[in-house]
């Protein structure tokens, strides 16, 4: 692994000791969790290894945030008939678009048991998006959202091929806790409105393989961050 790789990983280690249950506040500080912390540590690996910076990268922010102190919600997932309490945290970052134009990249990342069972996480470049088939290692098209659902317990990788994903930006707060150190970025606070509605594909050797499962999730006032330049 290269040592940027390996720095990836260290600051992903570091960002998930202050991972913890939701409560009112959104940066109240948290007991670490070390079994999540391990299981985010090997989903960064795999994104890396299979050449997917954007993955690695928004997963590193999810880490960040939380170190920085932001608590994450309780939402629901349904996956299939069955409803599961998940935690969650969306992370917002704000880029340059091909045209030059702002562009907020929006990154769920929710897990479930500790140590956790299943780590579910989407990410979409717009406020609406719909996912596609993948391409090649998983990804979908530039344009489009890409999900993912891992099994822990049963060691699985599921990968959306159809169905929409809504990561609305609901309000923007005060600063985080904590900044970036880098002086040209800020961190926000902010809430999201998500709507995930999603078919999702095991992924074996090949590609997708077998009949899809449906995931879906709906809640309002995620806690979050949104990390741009500095005014």
């Amino acid at each position: 692994m290269s040592s940027k790789s390996l720095r990836s990983v260290a600051l992903l280690t570091a960002g998930w000791l202050a991972v913890a249950c939701q409560e009112s506040s959104p940066t109240m500080p948290a007991e670490a969790d070390l079994g999540l912390q391990s299981a985010l540590t090997v989903d960064v690996e795999a994104a890396v290894r299979s050449g997917d910076p954007e993955r690695a990268e928004a997963l590193r922010h999810a880490a960040t945030a939380l170190r920085w102190g932001i608590r994450p919600s309780r939402i629901e997932v349904k996956i299939q008939n069955e409803q599961v309490t998940y935690l969650a945290i969306v992370v917002g970052v704000t880029r340059r678009g091909s045209d030059g134009s702002s562009v907020l990249v929006r990154s769920l990342v929710a897990w479930t048991g500790r140590p956790p069972t299943a780590l579910f996480h989407v990410i979409s470049a717009s406020e609406q998006a719909l996912f596609g088939p993948p391409q090649g290692n998983g990804n979908g098209g530039p344009d489009g959202a890409r999900g993912q659902w891992k099994d822990l317990v049963n060691h699985q990788l599921w990968v959306a091929t159809a169905g929409s994903a809504d990561l609305e930006l609901a309000a923007t707060g005060n600063g985080c806790p904590n900044q970036p150190p880098d002086v040209r970025l800020r961190c926000v606070l902010a809430t999201f409105d998500i709507r995930i509605n999603g078919s999702f594909q095991l992924l074996g050797p090949g590609g997708p393989d077998g009949a899809p499962i449906e995931i879906h999730t709906n809640a309002d006032g995620v806690h979050g961050v949104v990390i741009k330049p500095a005014d």
